[in-house]
C-alpha cells in the first residue's frame, strides 16, 4: 500500500514538472514573437470631382485580427485646357488638390504568404480647388485675354476607407532584420467618403514584419 501510494506521488510530481516545463516554453514562446508592425508605400489612380493619380504613405499596427493605421494622402484631380494642346495629347492642370490625413482601423487576415485586410475611420482632409478662368483685358494693342486662376480652400472631415490584397515572402523567424527589409506587394483599393468623396485603385509595396514568426 505505501509503495502504490509513493508511486502515485511520484506521478503526480512528474505530471506537475511537465505541466510547469510547458507552460513555461509556451511563454517563452510567446516572448519571442514579434509584433506585427508595417509601412507602405501606395499609388495608383482616383476618381474624385474630376479624374486623376492619388498615393501616399500608411503606417500600420496588428494586433490579433485588429489593424491600426495611419494615413497620408494626397489626391490630385485634373481638368483638361480648352484652349492649348501638346501634339496629340491634350494639356492639363491641377484643378483639385487634397491632402489627407487618417487614422482607421479593421480586420486583418493571413496566412503563411498572402493577407487581405479591410478598414475605416476617420480623416482631416485639406483640398485647394482651382479652375482657370479666362478674362477679359484692354491695352494700347486692343481686346486680349489672359488666363488666371480662380482658387478656393477648404478643410473637412472624413470616413477614410481601405481594403488590401498583400502577398509576402514566407520568410524565417530567425531572421527578422532580414525579413523587415524584404518587401511585400499588394493590391489596395482606398477612398473617402465626404463633402468631396473620392475613390481609388492602385498598387502598394511594404516594408517592415508584416506576419509573427
Amino acid at each position: 500500500m505505501r509503495l502504490q501510494i509513493q508511486l502515485l506521488l511520484s506521478l503526480i510530481f512528474l505530471m506537475f514538472i511537465n505541466i510547469v516545463n510547458a507552460q513555461q516554453i509556451d511563454e517563452m514562446e510567446q516572448k519571442k514573437k514579434n509584433p506585427i508592425i508595417y509601412a507602405e508605400m501606395f499609388g495608383g489612380g482616383i476618381v474624385m470631382n474630376q479624374a486623376g493619380l492619388g498615393g501616399g504613405f500608411e503606417l500600420n499596427y496588428q494586433y490579433k485580427k485588429n489593424l491600426f493605421s495611419f494615413r497620408y494622402t494626397n489626391v490630385v484631380g485634373y481638368i483638361e485646357e480648352e484652349y492649348k494642346r501638346a501634339f496629340l495629347f491634350p494639356r492639363v492642370y491641377v484643378a483639385e488638390d487634397n491632402l489627407e490625413y487618417a487614422f482607421l482601423y479593421g480586420r486583418r487576415w493571413m496566412n503563411h504568404h498572402r493577407s487581405f485586410s479591410i478598414s475605416t475611420g476617420i480623416s482631416c482632409n485639406n483640398m485647394d480647388i482651382r479652375r482657370r478662368i479666362y478674362v477679359e483685358t484692354n491695352n494700347e494693342e486692343g481686346q486680349t485675354y489672359k488666363y488666371t486662376y480662380n482658387s478656393n480652400y477648404e478643410t473637412f472631415y472624413g470616413v477614410p476607407f481601405e481594403a488590401n490584397f498583400k502577398w509576402f515572402y514566407p520568410k524565417k523567424k530567425s531572421r527578422l532584420i532580414y525579413n523587415a527589409l524584404i518587401p511585400s506587394i499588394g493590391l489596395k483599393v482606398f477612398g473617402n467618403i465626404s463633402k468631396h468623396t473620392y475613390a481609388g485603385v492602385g498598387l502598394s509595396i511594404g516594408f517592415g514584419l508584416s506576419r509573427e514568426y
